[in-house]
């Protein structure tokens, strides 16, 4: 229930685990030569339910190859730098009913550029110890640095993300859990097709609707 969610206590939390990302940058998990399915995870609302999806892409030949929502009470409202509290459970609920498990997660969200350093992507990744990158249409926290032409955010004293421009938009590819930004944005970069977003988080997306409707249809 809402009154139940302790706030100070989310946070404070999202400080310490912060430190588990930083460590994991160091020694990533994510083996990019080995790397064949990624996740991407998205969710949406619907009547106070949070619809979470997970679809699972294959890496080298582009293409879907599973796909699962799970449904959870949006137990707390929407508040900025808390979105993962609110949207994990129902993701990583989806996640967890994949047949296979992916290499890598793709989250739509922010991973490090985040107030406290661990947004959903880096939330999701910890939790299910899956290498997982962040990928946000706009900027949430940090400072944008242009070297050698590549348009860095800094934030908690590290580059923790990078600005990539495709097709006439801006996406900003962060650190989540277990991968380097080199990895993270290369990882991105793979996966941008014909579509605004990469294909992971775009068929992600199209689930996501998908997924709404199909609730709505049920629910009287």
């Amino acid at each position: 229930m809402v009154e139940l969610f302790d706030y100070s206590r989310a946070t404070r939390l999202q400080r310490e685990l912060f430190k588990q990302v930083i460590a994991s940058v160091e020694r990533p998990l994510f083996r990019e030569d080995e790397a064949r399915l990624v996740a991407g995870l998205d969710a949406s609302y619907t009547r106070g339910l949070s619809v979470g999806v997970a679809v699972l892409m294959d890496l080298h030949e582009m293409r879907v190859v599973d796909k699962k929502y799970a449904v959870v009470r949006a137990g707390i409202p929407y508040v900025p730098g808390l979105l993962a509290f609110r949207e994990a459970p129902g993701v990583i609920r989806a996640l967890l009913e994949l047949e296979k498990k992916p290499d890598v997660l793709m989250v739509d969200g922010h991973g490090l550029t985040h107030p406290r350093g661990f947004g959903i992507a880096s939330h999701v990744g910890l939790v299910t110890g899956i290498p997982s990158v962040g990928v946000a249409k706009s900027r949430l926290y940090g400072e944008e640095k242009v070297e050698g032409g590549i348009r860095y955010v800094y934030a908690h004293g590290v580059k923790a993300g990078v600005v990539v421009e495709h097709g006439g938009s801006e996406l900003y590819v962060s650190i989540g859990y277990g991968v380097t930004l080199e990895q993270a944005v290369r990882l991105v970069k793979k996966t941008l097709l014909g579509h605004k977003l990469p294909e992971p988080l775009y068929q992600a997306d199209l689930y996501s609707r998908e997924a709404k409707r199909l609730l709505d249809r049920k629910t009287p």
